[in-house]
């Protein structure tokens, strides 16, 4: 199954994950409002229980309006508390672990074991073409598990325990992070995190009951007897049904879940290359435990790397594959009583860190990305791991740095943006010294001559490092660097296509301090003005532009179809190819894999792909959720350095 393929797929269960919990809102309102029935019937009528002369049902059908009312109270009620954590978890992944107690992991941690686990995330980022998630640590967690989270790939985030941090290996971690990146690439946190808010509609009905069982105690105290039994009735029945809706809600996110994590397995090991580090994290957590003991993480039980209920429900309660099943399918000769043997090794003794490199002379070379019947296959794939850790250690070691440096991060987004052109270097400078001061203008002046050696094919991963810590910064300093780099792209008499890809980029992974009008442009329109710009981009003729215009429109929509299309480019038009990419987000996935290849044939059809146009059609598939890997290779994939 394709990225596209997988992507329709997480479409459908999105929407039978809402019917299903809207059918348990449904029963739980219904209980709710039978249960209120019964309790006004009695309280308002001494004789209910001798029978009286009016039936239960004559007396509900009298009262119809008012249950009608409690049962649309309780569905609002359910909706109103689904929808506030639903808003609550809206700011990304890292609310989630946030909301957890966790802290983050930023590039200037001396930690040791903060270093490897960054690096290990950089180089899983790297090798999808994504932008490096935020990282965190349940620094109080002594078992071993982790998870992702967040809404999209820009805002994504992973989690791991400390306890994972001392007792895996870098092979081991490794294994765990691939299997997380699955979840981001993929699409399963935004899914996740639906369940997350869904689910709490239910538990709020529960924690009423309870909240009224207290009350109750405090009204015993105050001698209230009849009131105290009415209000101890009406909190155990709600207290009852709300567990019950938990124990629904439990049932739907096990059953959405164990397919998941039983893919994503599969997809740790496709993207480490090594099945032994994947099934050592999980012989230990077999060995030890898996169990968060510091937090509640019920909520995000279907979230983590491992889980698992116990008693005669388990098997319908379990969020993952049992876990003996997801070793013997890694590793067919494990034999369970070993799990004994690894529990009497994993004390609470850290293992010793190596340090790790941050940089180093790395051979590369053109990968099968630059074959162009590979590259549209290739969206949403993940190279070797291998390959993101060469691409760091290829970047130089002062560019490095200063993408994880809290105030460095914004001048090395500006260094990437000034232009090879002596003259054209010389205005943009002087502009930013009059806007940021001539001490920090100096410092972006070095990095940009550090970058001018840089390699072509790094600048894209060194901006997709960098992410985290331009995330860190606030939306005031975020929106101005945007305008800087505007500004200095329009002193530029021959605009590069890769000043373009880098505001696009960043405009797109840093949205929510960015966030601008949404676009309301047809999706014809949008489609046209998309292809218009990327045929003018790579075609310095304008009618051989013309041409790779024609052949993109006839690829989306076949010769007939396209004649009915807008068929006058607006050449170089920057704005409208913004406000096309983000009306063109909004599309089903299978239609965003034609609008792809569209943009591919259009880049094809001079016989040759140059690099940035490369890296243009790479910066479109991310802003359409496609990520495409990066261009390079190791020449010697799988060394470590």
């Amino acid at each position: 199954m394709d990225f596209f393929a997988r992507q329709e797929r997480s479409r459908r269960a999105s929407a039978l994950l809402v019917a299903l919990f809207a059918a348990a809102f449904l029963a739980v309102a219904g209980a709710t409002t039978l249960l209120v029935a019964v309790f006004l019937r009695a309280h308002l009528h001494t004789d209910f229980w001798l029978g009286g002369n009016e039936s239960f049902g004559q007396w509900a059908a009298a009262h119809a309006s008012l249950l009608g009312l409690v049962a649309a109270g309780t569905l609002a009620v359910l909706g109103i508390a689904s929808l506030y954590r639903s808003a609550t978890l809206a700011r990304g992944g890292a609310q989630v672990a946030r909301m957890l107690g966790a802290t983050e992991v930023t590039g200037e941690s001396g930690d040791p074991l903060h270093r490897r686990l960054l690096n290990v995330v950089e180089e899983m980022a790297i090798a999808s073409g994504l932008p490096v998630p935020d990282v965190f640590v349940l620094e109080q967690e002594p078992a071993i598990n982790a998870f992702a989270s967040g809404l999209t790939h820009a805002d994504a985030a992973v989690t791991v325990t400390r306890g994972a941090l001392e007792r895996l290996t870098r092979d081991e971690l490794q294994g765990v992070v691939a299997h997380e990146f699955s979840h981001i690439v993929n699409g399963d946190m935004r899914l996740n995190q639906q369940l997350i808010g869904m689910s709490y509609g239910i538990l709020v009905l529960s924690l009423a009951g309870r909240w009224l069982l207290r009350s109750a105690r405090h009204g015993r105290r105050g001698r209230n007897t009849g009131g105290t039994l009415a209000t101890v009735v009406l909190g155990l029945g709600l207290t009852v049904i709300g567990s019950i809706g938990l124990l629904l809600a439990r049932l739907i996110k096990a059953a959405v879940s164990r397919e998941r994590e039983a893919l994503a397995d599969a997809a740790a090991v496709q993207y480490t290359r090594h099945p032994s580090g994947l099934a050592g994290a999980l012989k230990k957590i077999g060995g030890y435990t898996a169990r968060l003991s510091s937090v509640d993480g019920e909520e995000v039980a279907h979230m983590l790397f491992a889980g698992g209920a116990r008693g005669w429900l388990g098997r319908w309660l379990a969020t993952h594959p049992p876990l003996e099943e997801r070793i013997r399918a890694l590793d067919p000769s494990f034999d369970p009583r070993d799990f004994a043997k690894l529990g009497d090794t994993l004390g609470a003794a850290t293992p010793t860190v190596a340090a790790e490199p941050t940089s180093g002379a790395v051979a590369l070379a053109p990968s099968a990305l630059h074959d162009p019947e590979a590259l549209l296959e290739r969206a949403g794939a993940v190279e070797d791991a291998a390959v993101g850790d060469a691409l760091r250690a290829a970047l130089p070691e002062e560019l490095y740095h200063a993408a994880h440096g809290q105030e460095s991060c914004w001048l090395l987004a500006l260094a990437l943006a000034l232009s090879p052109r002596e003259d054209t270097r010389a205005r943009q400078l002087a502009l930013l010294e009059r806007q940021i001061g001539a001490a920090r203008c100096g410092r972006v002046r070095s990095l940009g001559a550090e970058a001018a050696g840089l390699q072509p094919e790094l600048r894209l991963p060194l901006v997709e490092i960098a992410i985290p810590a331009l995330k860190r910064r606030p939306a005031e300093h975020v929106r101005y660097l945007l305008e800087l780099l505007d500004r200095l792209g329009e002193l530029d008499d021959e605009r590069r296509l890769f000043d373009y890809a880098l505001l696009r980029m960043l405009r797109h992974y840093l949205r929510g301090a960015a966030e601008g009008a949404p676009s309301r442009m047809a999706a014809p329109q949008a489609v046209a003005a998309l292809l218009a710009n990327v045929a003018r981009f790579g075609h310095a003729d304008a009618e051989a532009a013309r041409h790779a215009y024609a052949a993109g429109l006839e690829t989306l929509a076949g010769a007939k179809a396209a004649a009915r299309l807008p068929r006058v480019p607006q050449e170089g038009d920057l704005t409208a190819l913004d406000r096309a990419l983000d009306a063109l987000g909004a599309l089903a996935p299978r239609a965003k894999r034609r609008v792809l290849a569209a943009v591919l044939a259009t880049i094809r059809h001079d016989r040759r792909i140059a690099l940035e146009e490369l890296e243009l059609f790479r910066v479109i598939a991310a802003t359409l959720d496609c990520p495409v890997p990066p261009a390079l290779a190791p020449a010697a994939p799988g060394a470590r350095h």
